[in-house]
């Protein structure tokens, strides 16, 4: 006990003392989740937040999904200084046995390069952030699962395509954003995390529903109502999206809360 209340001591995030931490996440409601851990919440633009987190503050910032809305919003922050990035949100299962609420601990993040020379490659995540990660989730009672991110360009819909992505890559969750966010964060030699909790395990068949969500994630009420009365059978599965998010969203605010303090002077 002893030894890890002083690797956690010194896992303190160190320099850049007046530099936030950026959180960066895809959807509305996983920067909500954040943001409800956070005190003097203030919005400072269009999807970026300040709050603050014991004696540091923190940025929370919602880019959209996917690999290239990343990008666009990673160029706004290029000149930036940031103590840490964080990547936090949702991802789907690759392997079974992961269940929805399910924090995975990826050692690093993995992701296609660009053409021409197309190859798979990986960033490490900072090894003190995993350990206040691994402890945020003790502290939280969130179950983890250890092993790589795989940061796809799409969508995951079916079983087979999740399976044969987890052999691929080597991966056991896949999102699509946190590779970005971490070449980002490496490019400038700051400490990464990827804070990600399963939304939907292997075997969830996704239904495909073209223009159901806005960029930011919200879900078009029009469209699904739409989409419902001519789909009927992909309502059950709706309504198991909804409340798989509901559970994701509530295991990344306990952890955001647990993790905070940990990287804070007063933690």
């Amino acid at each position: 006990m002893i030894a890890m209340s002083s690797a956690l001591h010194d896992s303190v995030i160190p320099g850049l003392e007046s530099a936030p931490i950026a959180v960066f996440t895809a959807l509305a409601w996983e920067s909500a989740a954040v943001r409800a851990v956070l005190r003097q919440v203030r919005r400072e633009g269009e999807r970026v937040w300040r709050g603050s987190a014991g004696r540091r503050e923190v940025l929370v910032i919602t880019g959209g999904i996917g690999p290239r809305r990343t990008r666009q919003t990673l160029e706004q922050f290029a000149e930036v200084p940031f103590a840490a990035v964080l990547s936090v949100g949702c991802a789907g299962a690759l392997v079974p046995d992961l269940t929805t609420g399910q924090l995975i601990l990826a050692p690093d993040v993995c992701m296609l390069s660009a053409e021409p020379e197309v190859r798979l490659d990986r960033f490490p995540v900072d090894d003190h952030l995993l350990l206040c990660a691994r402890a945020a989730a003790s502290r939280a009672a969130v179950p983890i699962a250890t092993g790589s991110l795989f940061t796809s360009t799409s969508i995951l819909f079916t079983p087979e395509d999740k399976t044969q992505q987890g052999r691929a890559t080597g991966a056991i969750a896949v999102e699509m954003e946190s590779g970005v966010h971490a070449a980002f964060a490496t490019a400038r030699g700051i400490p990464f995390l990827a804070l990600r909790v399963i939304l939907d395990p292997v075997g969830m068949a996704l239904p495909v529903i073209k223009r159901l969500m806005t960029p930011e994630g919200n879900v078009r009420p029009f469209r699904a109502v739409t989409h419902v009365v001519t789909h009927p059978h992909h309502l059950s599965v709706l309504l198991v999206l909804r409340r798989s998010q509901t559970t994701a969203a509530h295991a990344l605010t306990r952890l955001c809360h647990a993790l905070f303090p940990l990287l804070t002077k007063e933690g």
